[in-house]
C-alpha cells in the first residue's frame, strides 16, 4: 500500500507523467529491496484503481485515470479562496516555550499523581474480557456506574441532593461553559462577570454573544451593590461568577454574600453559572458550601471538575443542573463530544468508589498547604512591604497585588532571560492596578525559591 499510495501521488503530481512505461516487477523489486510478490500486488492495486493499464507482451503504463485532475508540484496554498468570519475575541495565548521553569495560574503537580494505582486499574481493563463491555458505545452501562459514583462523590463531599439525571459530564469545565454558554445565550444578552477574569471564559461567553459588564471587587469578594445597580437598569441574563476562590483574586464570598446573591438572582430573574473547579483544593477548613446546595428555585448551574489532583487527562468537567437543562445540554454535547474515554471514566469510577480519589486529595492537600505557606514565606521575605497579598484558603495560586506600579511585561522579559516563563495572561496591569496571579502547587520548595528569586530580581531590576 505505501508503495501504490506513493506512485498514484507521483501520477497525480505529474511527476511520472501519463503513458510512461514501468520498469518490469523484477527490476523494480531488485530497486526498491521488496519482494517481486509485493511489487505485483502494488500494481494490481494500481490498476483496480485506474492509474496504470497493463498490455500483455507490451508492459504496464501509466493512463489518464477517468476524471483525474492533472495538477503540478506546487506548496501548499498559503490562504483559501474563500472568506469566512474571523473572531479576534478567540483569540488565545500562545503558552508554548522552552523555559525549564514556569508559573501557571494554578495548576496541580502531575508528579503527585495515581501512577501505580491508574498503571494497575488500566492494565485490569485490558485484560479482563468482562471489561469490554464498558467499553462498548452502544452500552451505557458504564456511562450509569460512572455517573452514580461522580453523584455521589459530589453528594458527600459538598452536601449537594443531586441525582444521575442532574449530571453532564464533559471533557473539561471549559466545555462545560461552552455548552452553556451556546444553550442559555443568545446575541445580545447582557451577562455579569468579575471585573478581572479568566481570558478564557471571557471570549467564551463573548463569542456567544453576550454583552459583558464587569463586576468590582470589593474586601468581601465580589461587589453585589455594583451587580444590584447593573440590574436595575439592565436585564442580565446570566452572572458568571466562582464564590469559592475567585478568579484571580481568590476571594472566597461569605455566607451572607452568597444568601443575598441567591435573593437578587430570584428578584432579576438571571441565572447563576457557578463555577467551582478547585473546590477539592481547601487547607484549614471545609469551604463554604456551593450556591446550588442552597438553591431550591432551579437558577442555579454548577460547574465543576473531579480528577485535578491526579493529572490533566483525568480532569474531568462536571455540570449540574435541573432535569430538563440536562436533557437539552446532552444534545449540544453529542454534536462535539461523541468519542467518550472510557478508560478514563472506569479508571476515576473505581478510584471514587474505592476512596482512593478521596484520600489521595487529602494527601495532596497537605503537601499544597506546606508549599502555599513557603511560597507566602518566600514572597514576604523578598518584597517585604512592596507587595501585598492574602494567604488563600484553597486553590492553588497567590494574587499579588504591587503598592508600587512595576512594568510587567519588562518583569516577564527579564525572567524569560533567566530560564522562567510567564504567561501574559497572569499580569494585570493599568492605572490603578498591577497585579500578578502566581501558581505555587507545581512547584517544589526548592524550585519555589529558584523562580521566586528570579522573579524578584526581574522586579528589582
Amino acid at each position: 500500500m505505501q508503495i501504490s499510495n506513493q506512485f498514484s501521488n507521483a501520477i497525480q503530481r505529474n511527476i511520472i507523467p501519463i503513458d510512461t512505461k514501468l520498469p518490469g516487477s523484477r527490476k523494480l523489486a531488485a530497486l526498491l529491496a521488496v519482494n517481486r510478490n509485493t511489487i505485483i500486488a502494488a500494481f494490481d492495486e494500481l490498476i483496480a484503481q485506474g492509474w496504470l493499464v497493463s498490455y500483455p507482451n507490451q508492459g504496464t503504463f501509466v493512463q489518464q485515470k477517468k476524471n483525474q485532475v492533472q495538477t503540478k508540484t506546487h506548496a501548499f496554498p498559503a490562504v483559501t479562496a474563500y472568506d469566512f468570519q474571523v473572531d479576534n475575541r478567540l483569540d488565545l495565548p500562545n503558552h508554548q516555550h522552552n523555559c525549564t521553569y514556569s508559573f501557571t495560574d494554578g495548576t496541580s503537580d502531575i508528579r503527585l499523581g495515581l501512577q501505580e494505582e491508574l498503571a494497575s486499574i488500566f492494565s485490569a481493563n485490558l485484560k479482563r474480557k468482562q471489561h469490554l463491555k464498558y467499553f462498548d458505545p452502544y452500552n451505557p452501562k458504564q456511562q450509569r456506574a460512572y455517573a452514580k459514583q461522580v453523584v455521589n462523590y459530589l453528594n458527600v463531599t459538598r452536601n449537594i441532593q443531586a441525582k444521575p439525571a442532574n449530571l453532564l459530564i464533559t471533557q473539561s469545565t471549559t466545555t462545560a461553559l461552552y455548552l452553556c454558554a451556546k444553550l442559555l445565550l443568545q446575541t445580545g444578552d447582557h451577562v455579569a462577570i468579575a471585573a478581572y477574569s479568566d481570558y478564557r471564559s471571557n471570549a467564551i461567553l463573548q463569542q456567544a454573544g453576550a454583552h459583558l459588564h464587569g463586576i468590582p471587587f470589593n474586601r468581601e469578594g465580589l461587589d453585589l451593590h455594583a451587580l444590584e445597580k447593573i440590574c436595575l437598569h439592565t436585564p442580565i441574563r446570566l452572572l458568571y461568577i466562582m464564590p469559592n476562590n475567585q478568579y484571580p483574586t481568590t476571594h472566597t464570598l461569605s455566607i451572607q454574600q452568597r444568601v443575598k446573591l441567591l435573593q437578587l438572582a430570584q428578584q432579576y430573574h438571571f441565572i447563576l453559572l457557578e463555577d467551582d473547579s478547585h473546590f477539592d483544593f481547601h487547607y484549614n477548613s471545609n469551604p463554604p458550601l456551593p450556591l446550588v446546595s442552597s438553591d431550591s428555585s432551579g437558577r442555579v448551574i454548577y460547574l465543576s471538575s473531579i480528577g485535578k489532583s491526579i493529572a490533566s487527562d483525568f480532569s474531568t468537567g462536571i455540570i449540574l443542573a435541573p432535569e430538563n437543562l440536562i436533557r437539552e445540554l446532552e444534545k449540544h454535547q453529542a454534536l462535539i463530544e461523541e468519542n467518550k474515554n472510557y478508560f478514563t471514566a472506569h479508571a476515576l469510577t473505581e478510584l471514587i468508589e474505592e476512596g482512593i480519589l478521596f484520600r489521595h486529595q487529602v494527601k495532596v492537600n497537605k503537601i499544597y498547604k506546606e508549599r502555599r505557606d513557603y511560597f507566602c514565606q518566600l514572597l514576604q521575605q523578598l518584597f517585604g512591604d512592596q507587595i501585598q497579598f492574602s494567604v488563600p484558603e484553597g486553590h492553588l495560586a497567590i494574587w499579588v497585588t504591587f503598592n508600587t506600579p512595576v512594568n510587567l511585561m519588562r518583569v516577564r522579559t527579564l525572567c524569560l532571560l533567566h530560564d522562567l516563563y510567564i504567561p501574559t495572561t497572569l499580569l494585570y496591569q493599568s492605572k490603578n492596578l498591577t497585579g500578578i496571579r502566581l501558581g505555587f502547587a507545581h512547584l517544589t520548595l526548592e524550585e519555589m525559591e529558584h523562580c521566586v528569586s528570579i522573579f524578584h530580581q526581574a522586579c528589582m531590576e
